[in-house]
């Protein structure tokens, strides 16, 4: 595994109170160039399908994941004109019909474009976005986040996008940014406040520019997100392509290369073109994790205490494969926690389910202000989808960034009502359906206090007179 360590240094090191080594660094000892044994027997065919086939989706379901939604936004017509390396702008923020993830934020208007960086790098200029909130979120292909922001970037305008190990001249005036892969997918987001901003904002979103020398036809196959996400064979296919396209991280190597059972990476045989025992093991296999991915999602973040719980190490994965899958098993493009912090709740401040069943009702009450540098907000989603519920007059959000008024943090709303009929005021009402939801609580640009744990959501408290 690689260490950031000068090759000539030969001292251990030490992962988790192990010790580690690199086994050519020894005298005398080689690597066998063939692939490993296949067992001979049908049963044992099935056992090291099912078992290689559940750690490939482990492991490969952002890849997969990420290039099925890139076909679909970048090559629709399924031809090899794909429309890479420019921005496709979104001119109103999301609501109930949005489709491209789940569980998105109305605060911002999105922007998405697909870098292919095979054949060098990309050029990024931006206009001054002010005082306004933006993030330029970069996703390698395996879903690790970085950004170009206020944040992360002040005063900076003008960028060459690279990847870790191209060398060449820069132009004069550009900050060299690397990323992991060549294939990055660039989310923008761009702060709106109400109907009324969102000229200004398409403005800025036209001025945003990415310039690459290249033709822009590909050979690589155009998969089918559905299919992705219920076929193990178009699932291995599109890791297969992606990990060719890619690569892959120097200390991941050996645990992908007993893929190669499966098709992956192989140069002898098709990805999921296995016999009738390996076949059945692989389907079993893809099964298994699906079911496994599914019932993992209460674990991906730590209860506060408080009915919230927030959701840790977005973006940030490093070698936690599983949480990794989880993460974009429920949905894509997660942020690091430095640039939006968020917590989720399913349940009240006893316990019981969110839902507006009966029509019950519920107030959130802030003593204090989310502790956040640029805005904060509270979303409401639908339980079983994700998706936004379709509210009365578009009110998917309540906070400090959510209106025409372009409030500070500390001047955002001190109590949230949460019911399907309005309240008396209904200036920080936020509807909810006949059934079960969730809310979301973000904050952008976060404070120590956020990030550390020192700050929690207040509870979800029940109001109606049914309680």
């Amino acid at each position: 595994m690689p260490s950031g360590r000068d090759e000539n240094d030969l001292s251990p090191s030490v992962i988790g109170g192990v010790r580690t080594y690199e086994p050519a660094a020894a005298d005398q000892l080689t690597a066998s160039p063939r692939p490993d044994i296949t067992p001979a027997g049908v049963g044992g065919r099935e056992v090291l399908a099912r078992t290689l086939t559940l750690q490939a989706v482990v492991y490969g379901l952002p890849s997969v994941y990420q290039y099925a939604s890139m076909c679909a936004q970048c090559a629709p017509g399924g031809d090899d004109l794909w429309s890479l390396n420019e921005f496709s702008h979104s001119r109103e923020p999301a609501g109930p019909n949005y489709r491209a993830f789940r569980v998105p934020n109305v605060d911002t208007l999105y922007s998405n474009a697909w870098l292919d960086l095979t054949h060098g790098p990309a050029l990024l200029e931006l206009p001054g976005f002010g005082h306004r909130y933006y993030t330029l979120n970069f996703l390698d292909a395996y879903s690790n986040a970085s950004n170009i922001s206020a944040r992360t970037h002040p005063g900076h305008s003008r960028f060459l996008i690279a990847t870790t190990d191209w060398t060449g001249p820069v132009p004069s005036g550009y900050t060299v940014f690397r990323v992991a892969t060549p294939l990055m997918w660039i989310l923008l987001r761009i702060q709106v406040f109400g109907p009324g901003d969102l000229p200004n904002v398409h403005r800025l979103q036209d001025a945003v520019h990415i310039h690459h020398d290249g033709d822009l036809r590909r050979s690589w196959p155009v998969l089918d997100q559905a299919r992705v996400e219920t076929s193990p064979e178009a699932f291995l296919r599109a890791l297969d392509i992606s990990l060719r396209i890619n690569g892959t991280p120097t200390g991941d190597a050996a645990h992908i290369k007993q893929f190669r059972a499966l098709g992956i990476c192989a140069a002898d045989r098709v990805p999921g073109e296995l016999d009738e025992p390996s076949r059945q093991g692989m389907r079993a296999g893809f099964a298994d994790a699906l079911a496994l991915l599914a019932e993992s999602r209460s674990l991906l973040g730590e209860p506060v205490g408080t009915g919230w719980t927030q959701v840790l190490d977005k973006g940030a994965h490093g070698d936690n494969f599983l949480a990794r899958a989880v993460m974009n098993f429920v949905g894509l493009a997660a942020n690091v926690v430095e640039e939006n912090c968020s917590y989720n709740t399913y349940v009240d401040a006893t316990g019981e389910p969110l839902t507006g069943a009966g029509d019950r009702a519920y107030r959130i009450d802030l003593a204090g202000p989310p502790p956040a540098e640029a805005f904060w907000s509270i979303t409401l989603y639908e339980a079983d989808t994700g998706r936004l519920y379709d509210a009365p007059e578009g009110r998917y959000a309540v906070g400090s960034g959510t209106g025409p008024e372009r409030l500070s943090p500390s001047e955002g709303p001190a109590l949230i009502t949460v019911s399907s009929a309005p309240p008396a005021d209904e200036s920080t009402w936020l509807p909810c359906p006949p059934h079960p939801f969730f809310l979301v609580l973000r904050m952008y640009q976060p404070m120590a206090a956020a990030t550390t744990g020192g700050w929690k959501p207040p509870p979800v408290h029940r109001t109606d007179p049914g309680l």
